[in-house]
């Protein structure tokens, strides 16, 4: 499953349903379309018409077959929609959050800053999740979509400390002083998305499958900081300077026995 059916299928968990068949055709094909828009990013390409053709996807103002394949799935989610300008102003408050990240390369960026940039980017990305779904959207599920997703980013850069920092890209993870910053961060988020999910959840039921799938979940972002505090507490080298040591040392093995354990029986203490 693709990191947005995961949060598509807890989004839906709290109001008691599953995905539906329209919903997930949606998320499959936004699984299919970010990554070219992403790959945009990285090759350097025009940005300013790519954005255009965010909010303009027609096949007669796309310049190449890769814009055509992200054209074709994107018109694929939009055609679904009842209302898709919704789901593209979050699209594009996302592509503008995405420019903003590429100050983080090489740029001296506060940490409060870097944090911010990461709630936007998942934030943004949540809302597009939300907007795919069918039926009312109060304005606290819209609220929980939005910061559902900004969890997501803030776990994706604890998992990717090593890899942003090789890369040059700076985030609130790998510029932390300490491993109890990431934590307390980590614990004060999943705290305000309990309590926002326990007021809109349609019953307790709901509340509770919500809960207990969020937990398997960050059972393993905290797998991955108890190793970064091993190695600050055994070799005195936090997140900041992550690149002193080598990437083995920093990359949670999810094929290893011992860490399948330790998931576990980290998993069952959180119950």
């Amino acid at each position: 499953m693709h990191a947005n059916h995961f949060f598509g299928e807890l989004l839906s968990m709290v109001r008691g349903e599953k995905m539906n068949a329209s919903e997930r055709m949606r998320f499959a094909n936004l699984s299919s379309c970010a990554p070219i828009f992403d790959d945009f990013f990285e090759e350097g390409a025009d940005m300013e018409h790519i954005q255009f053709l965010l909010l303009h996807p027609k096949i007669e103002n796309t310049k190449s077959d890769k814009e055509k394949l992200a054209v074709h799935f994107l018109n694929n989610i939009l055609s679904s929609l009842n209302d898709s300008s919704a789901f593209l102003k979050a699209a594009d408050n996302l592509f503008v959050a995405q420019k903003l990240s590429k100050k983080q390369k090489g740029n001296q960026l506060e940490a409060d800053y870097l944090l911010r940039i990461s709630e936007q980017k998942g934030g943004f990305s949540g809302l597009m999740y939300g907007y795919l779904l069918e039926g009312e959207k109060s304005k606290k599920f819209i609220e929980l979509a939005y910061d559902l997703g900004s969890f997501g980013q803030i776990m994706d850069d604890i998992f990717d400390l090593y890899d942003d920092a090789k890369e040059g890209i700076k985030t609130f993870a790998n510029q932390a002083e300490t491993v109890s910053e990431l934590r307390l961060i980590l614990e004060a988020k999943e705290q305000s998305l309990m309590v926002l999910a326990r007021e809109i959840a349609v019953d307790s039921k709901a509340y509770r499958y919500f809960k207990d799938v969020l937990k398997v979940f960050v059972s393993i972002v905290e797998l991955a900081l108890d190793q970064y505090e091993k190695i600050e507490l055994d070799q005195q080298t936090p997140p900041k300077q992550c690149l002193d040591l080598d990437r083995k040392s920093w990359i949670i093995d999810m094929e290893k026995a011992s860490n399948i354990s330790k998931l576990f029986f980290k998993s069952l203490r959180r119950f």
